[in-house]
């Protein structure tokens, strides 16, 4: 029986599994985690789900498709696509028109939060919002129970498994599994960035603009392309952006080039420019830092796209999102994923989830970005990179799994951070068979479960499933009027 309390802490439920963080991965976890017929429960520092996507306005969700067109994040994901299909809250997948990636999928994000609601309700996923994870109680190599400060006062959660989405690794942190951060080298990360949503923006004059200013843009894209596109993804103005900083009209400390993703809201683009370097994301002062100079820049970006690009003279800022995170702790765990691994294509015995993204990894100093292109190639996330050895009954899923720093750079992004949620936790539910032990599960039941699943693996019952819109005809396109480049295109 639970006890009323532990360590002085009133336990206020006692579950199977218990998801920490309702963000992309959350959502993927808790909702294969019940429909595996585990009692979970799903538990939210805000007010509501979505994490990155609805919290820090990161828009679109990337990447979907591989060069061929090829569907490879499916599952659960590919259902939040659709269910916002329904409601209007998406294009669906649609033509990058930067040519960078295989295929784009921008959404609404107040109707995200809506789908992911009634989605986990619907999978039987109980849910505790406003509740901020902060310590665990451990016995022997077992999480026992979750600390967490709300308004009612600290609460403990008594759980059997326990999965970890709270993108910084916090109780893997906490339960003593080793973490890294940033580069090697010198822990340097990835830096923040404030996206922001723009509205009233006159489509017709900016789709004018572009073919009249196409060589500003990234690979110069025709005049045909830029109509025929259904939602318009703007890309380079490196030339414009160097001209408006020696005028003191944009800022030197963000991104040296403009990038705006077209939303299916209103007449609204999602702006994707800003930089704050040097920003420790599990630093309470560095993210107090970046949130007040994100949207310093923020306001100093819009007043540049007001002044020098077309379609911006009546718009307005809509609405700044809190603080994105790229970057902080990763785990340690019992297989490290290599930028090899994503590059070439690697397939793994225990692969529960696949990623087609890009290496893209903002400088943590200079101006010049690395970009692979998404969709090259498609590899698998082993379990392994969700497990340790110090705790059995733990899993890590999102962006804090176990991977070297530039491999983070391609696995970071929502899409795939749901196809891992949707591994972990279909991995989770079978381990009640196991007295929660992940690590003694046949990991063939696991992958058969997960094509069940409706999840893409490399695997040859996963038959393909092509959009012909969506084959990518530029895959060897130049980066320099992004300040883009790619340093892995010699390898392969």
């Amino acid at each position: 029986m639970t006890p009323n309390k532990v360590q002085g802490t009133p336990v206020v439920a006692n579950v199977e599994i218990l998801v920490v963080g309702g963000g992309p991965a959350g959502i993927g976890a808790a909702i294969s985690a019940a429909r595996g017929g585990a009692e979970v429960l799903l538990v939210e520092r805000y007010g509501f789900l979505g994490g990155n996507s609805t919290t820090a306005l990161i828009n679109p969700l990337f990447t979907f498709h591989d060069v061929q067109g090829n569907l490879v994040i499916r599952g659960i994901a590919e259902e939040i696509v659709q269910r916002l299909k329904e409601a209007g809250g998406t294009y669906g997948h649609v033509r990058d028109l930067t040519f960078d990636n295989a295929s784009m999928t921008p959404f609404d994000p107040e109707l995200m939060k809506i789908v992911l609601l009634e989605m986990a309700q619907e999978a039987g996923v109980k849910l505790l919002l406003h509740s901020f994870c902060t310590g665990i109680v451990k016995k022997e190599d077992r999480l026992t129970h979750v600390i967490f400060e709300t308004k009612s006062g600290r609460i403990a959660v008594a759980a059997q498994a326990v999965i970890d989405c709270t993108g910084d690794a916090d109780l893997a942190y906490k339960a003593g599994i080793p973490t890294l951060k940033g580069r090697p080298e010198d822990g340097v990360m990835q830096p923040a960035s404030t996206f922001f949503r723009i509205d009233n923006i006159d489509f017709a004059a900016l789709r004018a603009w572009m073919k009249e200013n196409n060589h500003l843009l990234k690979d110069q894209p025709t005049p045909t392309e830029i109509d025929e596109v259904e939602a318009i993804a703007l890309l380079g103005l490196t030339d414009l952006v160097a001209q408006a900083i020696s005028k003191g009209d944009y800022p030197a400390d963000a991104a040296p080039r403009i990038l705006l993703y077209q939303l299916p809201i209103g007449n609204q683009m999602a702006v994707n420019v800003s930089r704050i370097q040097q920003i420790d994301g599990t630093d309470v002062f560095d993210l107090t830092k970046a949130e007040i100079r994100g949207r310093e820049q923020a306001w100093e970006i819009y007043n540049f796209l007001s002044n020098y690009v077309g379609g911006f003279a009546n718009s307005y800022i809509v609405e700044t999102g809190q603080i994105g995170i790229r970057e902080t702790r990763r785990i340690q765990g019992k297989y490290v994923l290599t930028e090899e691994d994503v590059l070439t294509g690697k397939g793994f015995h225990d692969g529960v989830a696949c990623g087609t993204f890009a290496i893209d990894i903002h400088p943590p100093e200079g101006q010049r970005q690395v970009f692979t292109g998404s969709g090259r190639e498609v590899y698998e996330i082993p379990l392994r990179c969700f497990m340790s050895d110090e705790v059995e009954n733990l899993l890590v899923a999102g962006r804090c799994i176990s991977t070297t720093h530039i491999a983070n750079g391609s696995t970071r992004v929502m899409a795939t951070c749901m196809a891992m949620g949707q591994g972990a936790g279909t991995a989770m539910a079978l381990a009640r068979a196991t007295n929660w032990r992940v690590a003694d599960l046949d990991v063939k039941l696991i992958r058969t479960k997960l094509i069940e699943g409706g999840q893409y693996l490399l695997d040859s019952r996963c038959m393909a499933d092509i959009d012909q819109d969506l084959k990518l005809d530029r895959v060897d396109s130049s980066g320099d009027a992004a300040a883009h480049y790619n340093p892995f295109a010699a390898e392969g």
